[in-house]
């Protein structure tokens, strides 16, 4: 089985985890995964182009330069996937909240080159996202009231919708509540057929 799953959710809703614990439950299950964080291979080009940029301030470069460190890390990661056997998960955005709007973390130009079989949203109420940012001190982080957390769950909805539209993908909405990221991992898992 060869699959390349894209996993998406916004920022709070504990996706990374997510990953990480799907990774885990498969390999257990015999089944060969990577995850590749679209976030790390993005920071590594940067800092091969000699652009020492945090993180979290990526988003408020110019929309060009957005656009361009899209495409190169899509290359990357394409390359990386026609090498791995078994589920690639890709960790990522469905949108990026920028000065200009919310801009597509996986533009057509990128889902060309990613080519998933499946993209999932991971979510969470917006309560326990606002509460996580809140705690998240690793991070600099935007304004995370409940208003703000669901109007950027529901513009990751309308990414999403458009991502399979594009893609012939299905959607799946996989819920992460405090404490259950193993549920919402084995719930990726079923809709994969790994268990």
């Amino acid at each position: 089985m060869s699959k390349t799953v894209i996993v998406t959710g916004i920022p709070g809703t504990g996706k990374t985890t997510v990953c990480n614990c799907v990774q885990k439950l498969a390999r257990k299950a015999g089944v060969e995964t990577s995850v590749i964080t679209y976030g790390t291979v993005m920071m590594g080009i940067l800092q091969k182009h000699g652009k020492a940029m945090e993180r979290d301030a990526m988003r408020k470069d110019t929309l060009d330069s957005q656009h361009e460190l899209q495409r190169e890390v899509a290359e990357a990661i394409a390359e990386k996937i026609k090498q791995a056997e078994g589920i690639t998960i890709i960790d990522t955005h469905m949108s990026i909240k920028t000065p200009a709007g919310y801009m597509p973390g996986l533009p057509h130009h990128v889902l060309q080159l990613l080519k998933p079989e499946m993209l999932v949203l991971v979510e969470a109420q917006p309560s326990e996202i606002s509460s996580r940012r809140m705690k998240d001190a690793t991070r600099k982080r935007d304004e995370a009231t409940e208003n703000v957390v669901k109007e950027e769950l529901l513009v990751s909805r309308f990414m999403a919708g458009a991502c399979a539209v594009a893609t012939g993908a299905p959607v799946k909405i996989v819920i992460n509540a405090e404490g259950k990221q193993e549920e919402a991992a084995k719930d990726i898992l079923k809709a994969l057929g790994v268990i």
